[in-house]
């Protein structure tokens, strides 16, 4: 483990919902101290019942949240957040909505003391082909749907069910292998926000239940060591539907654990101090893909001594 703060940049363009979903992230925070910082407080419309204190520049939540607005120079933001006598776990960004998501996941990203969760960007199911076709925001409309891990495809129950499917055929149309889930009323679970709401694998049992609608929790328990590059190769061939994954594996050349970690098609493997074998695989839509790609794995453990 990095020891660094992670950091998720919700982005998405004007009217996207990112507000909503912002307010049910922080209604939903439990006991983890998250960050959220915004680019001005002014139109976001935090519950009453959660704000503690209000400051000029930050706001205090009853649930041990605090929100920030991003001054001039975003990294100063994020020291100041770190030096706090309470860190926060970790650091949601809700960026403006005509921002570049992948400017300010790079300075966040790479800023000392944290690092890169995950870029999610929110899209209005009603209108998000129409924006991404305007002659005057569509570049930008374009930019923040590329940099995307997840697309968050919002108020899906304001629209037809088929014309939610075209929107999302044209997501991935437009972009390979795109990771889109359907939001409704800002509800977007945890495990799917931040690697770390993934739960512990726990101990060996049948899959857990879904988490939400439309979503499912696979658990893959190897049973051996595995071999590493044969287990990232397989993960460079994750289904679209799976979204996030997390969990730990023993790395047979070392006889060490491996934490492995992926969001959207980013995959990322580190050693680990500590881990009890068993990767949590959160997906989205059909859960076929995901129940195959998991009994594919078993192809990268290593055969045991004879």
């Amino acid at each position: 483990m990095s020891g660094r703060i992670p950091v998720t940049v919700l982005s998405g363009y004007l009217g996207a919902g990112k507000t909503t979903i912002l307010n049910r992230v922080l209604a939903g925070a439990g006991d983890q101290r998250l960050a959220v910082l915004v680019n001005d407080f002014g139109p976001i419309n935090i519950d009453a019942a959660l704000v503690r204190q209000r400051g000029r520049d930050v706001m205090e939540l009853s649930n041990g949240c605090v929100c920030c607005t991003i001054g001039d120079d975003l990294g100063e933001t994020l020291s100041a957040i770190a030096a706090r006598p309470a860190p926060p776990d970790r650091v949601l960004i809700e960026a403006s909505g005509v921002a570049e998501p992948a400017r300010i996941a790079m300075s966040a990203g790479h800023w000392p003391g944290f690092e890169l969760d995950a870029v999610l960007v929110a899209a209005d199911a009603e209108t998000i082909r129409r924006r991404a076709a305007d002659k005057f925001v569509g570049q930008l409309v374009r930019n923040q749907l590329d940099r995307a891990d997840i697309v968050l495809l919002t108020k899906t129950d304001l629209c037809a069910p088929d014309a939610v499917r075209a929107t999302e055929a044209w997501l991935h149309a437009r972009k390979k292998g795109a990771r889109v889930a359907r939001i409704v009323q800002g509800r977007v679970p945890a495990s799917l926000l931040f690697t770390g709401g993934i739960p512990a694998p726990g101990g060996a049992g049948p899959a857990p239940p879904r988490v939400q609608p439309g979503f499912t929790t696979r658990i893959w328990h190897p049973g051996r060591p595995v071999d590493l590059a044969r287990l990232e190769a397989a993960f460079a061939s994750l289904p679209e539907s799976v979204h996030r994954a997390k969990g730990f594996v023993i790395d047979a050349a070392t006889g060490s654990a491996a934490l492995i970690q992926c969001v959207g098609r980013r995959v990322k493997v580190t050693p680990a101090t500590e881990g009890a074998p068993g990767v949590v695989f959160i997906a989205f839509g059909d859960p076929a893909p995901l129940e195959a790609f998991c009994a594919g794995l078993d192809a990268a453990l290593v055969p045991s001594a004879v």
